[in-house]
Parts: C-alpha cells; structure tokens; sequence
C-alpha cells in the first residue's frame, strides 16, 4: 500500500517549503506540458531530494537514518501523468519506490504506484484509494529489471475512467459506474517517495531512487475547483479516452493474463463477498 502517513509528519528540520536541491540553474515547464523539476516539487519529508541539471533527474535518498520524499506545488483535478523511474537496487525486499497521486482530506482519494523487490523478481504494486479506503491492491510481476534502465509509470485520470500504464501498457483499469464512489470529487497533488518498513542496514550502502523529468498533462486548479477539470477541451478527457482502445485493450488482457501476481477482487479468504466497486474494473 502507499503509506501516506509520513507526509503529515515532517522530519526535524525539514521545512514544507523545502525547495529541491538543485546543481545548476533552477529548471522550468518545458514545451507541450513537459515537466522538469526546478521550481514544481518540494521535498515533503526525508533528506532533501537533488535534481541534476544536465538529464533533468531527481534523486531520492534511502539510507538507515531516514527516506525521502516529494510533492507538487500544484494540485490537478484529471490528466495524464508520466513519470520515468529508475529503482535503487537493494538487498532488502522491504525497499519501495512510489509514485502516486492523493487529495488531501480525512477522506482522501488516491492513486499509486510501488515497486518493490522480491527474492525472485520485482513487484509492482497498485493501489486506489476512494474517499478514504484503501487496500485495493492489484500487484503484478515485472517483465523488467527496473532497478537497469528507466521505464515509464502513468496514470490516465478523467471523469469516466483512471487507467494505469506501464511503458505505454494499461495494467489496471477502474471505470466510472452508478452507485459507486468515483475519484472525481476531490482535487490531487503527485507525490514521489523512496521508503522501507524497516530501515537499510548501516552495513549497506544508501539506495537511490531516480525520477526523470515527466510529461504531465495536467488540469492544474485549486483546492475546491475540480469541475473545470472535466471540460472537454482536455485531450484525456475526450470520447476517445473514455475506454481503452482496441490494440490498448488487447496488450491490457495480455499483461494481466501473464503478469497479474494478486487481484484483491479474486481473495475470497479476505473478501468473502466480492467487493462492489470490483465491477468498475475494465
């Protein structure tokens, strides 16, 4: 599960408007909705999070003391949202980096990212939270080493479905459905984070997850200003992004069919009554 908690306690020393540490000059909003670091992130918790100029990386930092993490100043009410993560490598299968989106309520809406190492093989996990329940993991096994090279994480968000891709291939599918909560009432911010339930070794060398700059699409607003983020004049929020695609369709039953490692919609151990909101799933 993405555990939010640590982003209402802040470190000692640690301001809520600690800007990241940069090398070079402060980086801007590209063209075509490209992202860099510079002036859109804050460090939330942790040791401070470094960008580098020169590939437009930030660096978090795990080590037995503390993790780290970042969010955004803005706050986004749907859009498409891209990042590329390379993941520390690391002994500890407790070691997890996560990307994620999430309101800011007592009731809060979010969705997320982790990845996680295994004996085996990496994992990664995805989890939704709607108004304030979580717990909905769908987990899946990792056709990739994501601690080699970068591979992209995005979430598709609009009024009628939030898709989750992995390098351009949907894995998780939640759809709009009557009498069921939908994450369309309250506004997100995007989070980064590397964690561990239980701290690194001192023995062991500090881990370094890397984000690169990311293409966000994004209805930036405010607090309680979500309703201008479904006007059609989005690009995500078009007829043609209501449903997956037909070739989209095809690689999301593949990569389930093969990849898929739990589905909290099929434990009956824990759920002997099949949730509601698993028939929103595509």
């Amino acid at each position: 599960m993405c555990i939010y908690i640590n982003f209402f306690f802040k470190i000692k020393g640690v301001s809520p408007d600690t800007p990241l540490t940069n090398i070079g000059p402060p980086l801007a909003r590209g063209e075509d909705g490209f992202v860099t670091w510079g002036d859109n992130y804050y460090t939330t918790w942790g040791h401070p999070a470094l960008v580098i100029n020169e590939t437009s990386e930030l660096q978090l930092t795990l080590d037995h003391k503390s993790g780290s993490g970042f969010e955004s100043y803005k706050i986004y009410g749907s859009g498409s949202f891209n990042i590329r993560i390379k993941a520390p490598q690391s002994k500890s299968t407790k070691v997890t980096t996560s990307f994620y989106l999430r309101s800011k309520s007592s009731r809060n809406d979010g969705l997320c990212f982790q990845i996680f190492g295994n004996k085996t093989a990496y994992l990664l996990n995805t989890n939704i939270f709607v108004y304030g329940e979580g717990d909905k993991y769908q987990r899946f096994r990792l056709w990739f080493d994501p601690t080699k090279d970068y591979h992209s994480y995005r979430f598709l968000w609009n009024p009628y479905q939030v898709v989750f891709y992995v390098d351009d291939t949907a894995i998780r599918v939640y759809k709009k459905n009557p009498d069921i909560y939908y994450p369309s009432v309250q506004t997100m911010f995007m989070h980064g984070s590397v964690e561990n339930g239980t701290m690194v070794d001192p023995m062991e060398m500090s881990c370094t997850a890397k984000f690169q700059a990311s293409k966000i699409d994004g209805c930036a607003t405010e607090f309680m200003s979500i309703d201008k983020c479904f006007s059609l004049e989005y690009w995500w929020n078009r007829k043609e992004n209501w449903e997956l695609s037909s070739k989209e369709r095809k690689l999301y039953m593949n990569a389930r069919k093969v990849y898929l490692d739990y589905d909290y919609c099929l434990d009956r151990k824990r759920y002997p009554k099949v949730p509601q909101e698993c028939r929103s799933y595509g």
